[in-house]
């Protein structure tokens, strides 16, 4: 028989909640427009060109050497519990290319944790200069819980896909863009 390669693996990066289980589940448009979807208990992400689908940048104006660390970032609007990444600060590059989660935020401020609720202590940290953005994760809410994710059956056409479950009525997934994705009820 013929011989063929196939490719080999690359972590891309953490579930949102390692603790529980997630399904992945591939969405492709076209060979140079494909995707994968991270379905977990009531939410999904996406990921693209080996990585996750990021929300547009927010500029970040500083950042203390405190326990925790709080950044300014002047009307950024996260919530609580958001998970970003923060890259491109100068000086106190420790925060580089790392998630973390949004804590007691408020217009212009919020401290970081790391994704289990622990406070991220910058007082060995360089001091902040200048620079940088923070980034969310983006996702979308689903009524799909835990247990439910593979009894999930799904069909796709083009930038739709439609997705039943025995609990649920008929969900149809639709992409607009990177970061425009909505789940509507089919009638």
């Amino acid at each position: 028989g013929s011989a063929a390669r196939r490719s080999g693996t690359q972590f891309v990066s953490e579930v949102k909640d390692s603790s529980k289980s997630t399904r992945l589940i591939p969405f492709e448009f076209s060979t140079t427009q494909t995707y994968m979807l991270e379905f977990g208990d009531q939410y999904i992400r996406f990921y693209k060109d080996n990585g996750q689908i990021l929300e547009s940048n927010v500029t970040i104006s500083g950042a203390t050497q405190a326990d925790p660390v709080v950044i300014t970032a002047t009307a950024h609007g996260f919530d609580n519990g958001d998970e970003i990444l923060i890259s491109g600060v100068t000086g106190m590059t420790e925060l580089n290319g790392k998630r973390y989660l949004v804590a007691n935020k408020t217009t212009n401020d919020f401290e970081l944790t790391d994704v289990d609720g622990n406070n991220i202590d910058g007082t060995g940290f360089t001091a902040y200069t200048s620079g940088g953005v923070a980034n969310r994760v983006y996702e979308i809410s689903s009524p799909y819980l835990e247990a439910e994710l593979f009894e999930l059956k799904y069909a796709q056409s083009a930038d739709v896909m439609y997705i039943c479950h025995p609990n649920h009525a008929p969900r149809k997934l639709s992409r607009t863009g990177d970061t425009s994705w909505t789940l509507t009820e089919v009638d």
